[in-house]
């Protein structure tokens, strides 16, 4: 079986230092490995901001795509969110005809399935986004009628609210730098705990304080 790798990164930074890429493509080489399937190209797209979900500014995954159509061969990502964070543009790929696989859930998943997946990933960003936003507004607004004691024990519960909801998604994304994560929960609208963009600090206390990956 002969499949085509299609990597990406949302930053310039990133294709650089090849950290992010190298997590990608240890995946896919790694699934590849285990289902004797060869992987006869390689497609990396930089996105270098928001609103990249669309063909003419992934001219990689356009030349992945021709390629595969060519060879008769799917497209294998290490994860969905490789491929696309909207659940719109993954449909669209898929009238292509063109088969893609995501390594960390395995050859046999069918396409209706990843569209599922793809929704409720989406799905769960909003409502994860919206909880945070309104832990956040209840904390502050408790915070006017209490004391200092009582104000801290309100800011540490909503942040073990906030970490235990972003918990599913720093899993997925752990294995990428701290500022590539902070760029990913930023662009998803996820606020951060000031309500704010997301920076690298920030997402490395919070997977810290999960102990996500056991850094």
């Amino acid at each position: 079986m002969q499949m085509i790798a299609y990597l990406r990164v949302s930053r310039e930074t990133q294709r650089r230092s090849g950290l992010g890429l190298d997590a990608q493509r240890r995946a896919i080489n790694a699934f590849a490995a285990n289902e004797a399937t060869e992987i006869v190209g390689e497609f990396v797209d930089v996105e270098t901001g928001k609103g990249a979900d669309a063909l003419e500014k992934r001219p990689q995954l356009a030349a992945a795509l021709q390629k595969a159509k060519q060879m008769n061969c799917a497209i294998v990502v290490s994860k969905l969110c490789r491929l696309s964070r909207d659940v719109h543009f993954i449909s669209g790929l898929m009238t292509k005809r063109i088969p893609f696989v995501v390594s960390e859930l395995g050859k046999d998943v069918d396409p209706f399935f990843l569209h599922l997946y793809a929704a409720f990933a989406e799905r769960e960003r909003r409502a994860i986004s919206e909880r945070t936003r309104l832990a956040l507004a209840e904390a502050k607004h408790r915070g006017k009628r209490l004391g200092n004691q009582r104000q801290a024990d309100v800011n540490k519960a909503a942040a073990a609210t906030r970490d235990a909801q972003l918990e599913p998604i720093l899993k997925t994304l752990w294995d990428l730098p701290y500022r590539e994560i902070a760029q990913e929960l930023t662009d998803r609208g996820i606020p951060s705990p000031r309500g704010g963009a997301w920076n690298a600090m920030t997402v490395m206390r919070v997977i810290k304080r999960l102990g996500i990956g056991g850094d």
